[in-house]
């Protein structure tokens, strides 16, 4: 009788696990993806320099080539206008791509060098995205295609994940190198600033719950938070990893639960905020290096396994 793999004993069994699918395009190295409200999963690669979908019904990938050569497609996200918008890092340009047409507009950054890096949907329908290089957020027109561009206040601050905030008409955005969590108002673009309570945090990635809550985690000191808009406070856990895990990417599913992945450790952590229980996931290839996960509708975990070319999700039937 032939041995059971991992994977196989753990869906007999009914304990959720990692199943993961490789991208057909060698050496892709898919940045960030994003869930569409029809169930496809899209994602940027890197280095292939290529948008991708795939079909979780069919499991079949679709690739497409990014007209910019180079261009480091980089931070994904889906708009109600039914296209996705990605950044392009080395392009320093933002780009769209209309599913049904399979056609690509791009629109370049007015400051030179500006690294654009995580893009998302704000609540005044324009794309928002933060500037690595750059330091500064950036706010797209769908409309006009026109691009502005807000300074951040803290100089080498490394703008990086961003978040809409739909109740408060705003963005909050992570500053990596600045440790502190900033807050764009939507309509006035001032920006506000705040420290986290752990010096040195690294906020890396960002997060929203239904209550409004923002959450994030700390690359450097190995942690996890949410702030609280309502009182300006912050509540902090230590993550299993400890202060070198490496915390990276984070998620907040339809049940409220927390999902993160350690990027030192190759695992997705699932951490419940009403207790405060932590349960670690192995990732089933490594280094998988992920920098982004994304919720579907269905309330699936994807996660994109930079290091090894594949994305990759949480089964928990």
């Amino acid at each position: 009788m032939r041995t059971l793999t991992l994977t196989l004993l753990l869906a007999l069994l009914g304990e959720p696990h990692l199943v993961e699918y490789a991208i057909p395009t060698a050496g892709a190295n898919p940045h960030c993806l994003v869930a569409a409200p029809d169930g496809m999963i899209w994602f940027a690669e890197f280095s292939g320099n290529k948008l991708g979908r795939f079909d979780p019904g069919t499991q079949k990938f679709t690739e497409w080539p990014v007209p910019t050569a180079n261009a480091h497609p980089h931070g994904i996200t889906t708009a109600s206008d039914g296209r996705l918008y990605f950044t392009e890092q080395a392009g320093n340009k933002v780009a769209a791509f209309d599913p049904k047409t399979e056609r690509f507009t791009e629109f370049p950054v007015p400051s030179a060098n500006a690294g654009p890096h995580t893009p998302i949907q704000g609540p005044d329908g324009a794309i928002w995205f933060t500037e690595q290089s750059g330091n500064r957020i950036g706010r797209l027109d769908r409309q006009s295609g026109q691009i502005t561009e807000v300074p951040v206040p803290t100089p080498h601050a490394n703008a990086y994940g961003i978040i809409s905030a739909p109740a408060e008409r705003a963005l909050y955005f992570a500053e990596l190198e600045g440790h502190k969590l900033g807050r764009i108002d939507v309509a006035s673009k001032q920006i506000v600033e705040y420290a986290t309570p752990t010096p040195q945090s690294g906020v890396r990635r960002l997060a929203i719950d239904r209550q409004g809550g923002i959450w994030m985690t700390y690359f450097v000191a190995g942690k996890v938070a949410r702030f609280d808009p309502a009182t300006k406070t912050f509540k902090e856990y230590d993550a299993p990893g400890g202060k070198d895990g490496g915390p990276y990417a984070i998620e907040v599913d339809s049940t409220g639960l927390i999902w993160f992945n350690e990027f030192a450790k190759n695992d997705l952590v699932e951490l419940d905020p009403a207790t405060g229980k932590m349960t670690t996931y192995a990732i089933p290839s490594g280094p998988a290096l992920v920098r982004k996960m994304t919720v579907d509708a269905r309330n699936t975990v994807w996660y994109a396994n930079f290091g090894q070319s594949k994305i990759g999700k949480v089964v928990r039937e």
